[in-house]
């Protein structure tokens, strides 16, 4: 393939940005594996497998595990994204077919605004008007009514949890997923919609047609959403109670990676590998972001392949 000489210099001035990003990131890496590799030296599987966390003068006497947070950051994004699904969808749909062009319009802007917003106006929020809301009107009658279930077996006792964390998030993550969604789903060819309407099939066939063409997009958007909320740190630092606690139960509080970074790091530099400790979570939460986006991404790529055949 020949090309022009505006479109070599084009492609030379491009290529170094191009390649600076991709080194970037392998920067970013390697650094946080050079910081904490003191911590995988010391403690090695039990770093990941250990809910202690032993902070102490003496290097010998530390002990530092992130089970806690590895699957309080996975427990609190997987519910939140779970939560967000129907929301996301039931407002795409709203927005993109239910209402008139004059509302829908101005309620799509309402919602990129809102994904725009500052984490910490949702954190807050959360905390002083959705943690108490939640432990005396939800937590306090589950756990009463449905103590039985493992899920609510544990006693709210001041509202930071699990649960609430997860709906501040999803409430922060469904105007994202929304974007993506709408996105999605505008991007749909018109052949669909008009083969459909022209074999007689009524409004909500039609919805169900396109939400089934758009089936691998909701998964594509629902990772990449999964992805961001894993690395939320205001939003869960703020709701989630900050305890280094493994559990199931919805009620009780718990870590995540960002918010122990965040609770941990100011002190963390007074003992040897405590901060080592930290930045081991910080990797491991970028691989984990990296292979989500990474795997959400492709599948957006694929689904274009598949439906403009």
């Amino acid at each position: 393939m020949l090309f022009s000489r505006s479109d070599k210099i084009l492609f030379y001035t491009t290529l170094p940005l191009a390649v600076g990003v991709v080194g970037l990131l392998l920067a970013i890496a390697s650094s946080l594996l050079a910081q904490a590799w003191p911590s995988f030296e010391r403690f090695g599987l039990e770093l990941l497998l250990s809910s202690t966390w032993r902070p102490s003068e003496d290097p010998l006497e530390e002990l530092y595990g992130l089970a806690p947070a590895i699957v309080g950051s996975l427990y609190v994004a997987l519910l939140a994204t779970a939560i967000s699904i129907p929301l996301s969808i039931s407002l795409m749909l709203t927005v993109t077919e239910v209402l008139p062009r004059g509302l829908g319009t101005p309620l799509r802007y309402v919602v990129e605004v809102m994904g725009g917003l500052p984490t910490v106006v949702y954190g807050l929020w959360g905390s002083s008007v959705l943690v108490p809301l939640l432990r005396d009107n939800v937590m306090k009658p589950l756990h009463e009514y449905l103590g039985f279930i493992p899920l609510f077996s544990c006693r709210p006792l001041t509202g930071y949890s699990v649960l609430t964390a997860s709906l501040v998030l999803a409430i922060a993550s469904t105007p994202y997923m929304t974007a993506l969604l709408i996105e999605g789903y505008q991007m749909v060819p018109s052949k669909y919609r008009e083969g459909a309407y022209s074999l007689g099939a009524l409004d909500y066939e039609v919805y169900g047609i396109m939400l089934g063409i758009l089936k691998p997009y909701v998964v594509a958007a629902a990772l990449l959403s999964f992805s961001r909320a894993l690395g939320e740190t205001t939003i869960v630092a703020l709701t989630v109670g900050n305890s280094m606690k493994l559990t199931t139960c919805l009620l009780d509080p718990t870590y995540t990676i960002p918010s122990l970074i965040a609770n941990q790091f100011d002190s963390a530099g007074l003992y040897r590998y405590a901060l080592p400790t930290l930045f081991a979570g910080a990797l491991i939460l970028l691989l984990v972001c990296l292979a989500t986006s990474y795997l959400g991404i492709r599948m957006v790529y694929a689904w274009r392949e598949r439906v403009y055949v």
